[in-house]
């Protein structure tokens, strides 16, 4: 089975903190107990940037990155984008 959903650095925010609505949140919470999270090298630096309030908060995201699948940026894909 491939990758459904690609979270985003503000939906890994959001979700963390408890910021959805409760529907939203009950989407997310199912959605993680059939599939790992899947992010992109980009969001794990941008959410490896985000201030936390709390040494626990802190925890609490690199338990969220290290049960997530990391999508890799490869050298010609960099190269590119530099490019452009």
């Amino acid at each position: 089975m491939g990758i459904k959903y690609l979270w985003d650095t503000n939906t890994a925010i959001y979700y963390l903190q408890q910021q959805f609505p409760p529907k939203a949140e009950k989407y997310i919470d199912d959605l993680l107990l059939v599939s790992i999270p899947v992010i992109s090298a980009i969001t794990e630096i941008e959410l490896l940037c985000w201030k936390t309030d709390s040494e626990k908060d802190m925890q609490i995201l690199q338990g969220f990155i290290s049960d997530c699948k990391v999508i890799e940026i490869e050298s010609p894909v960099k190269y590119q984008t530099a490019e452009i």
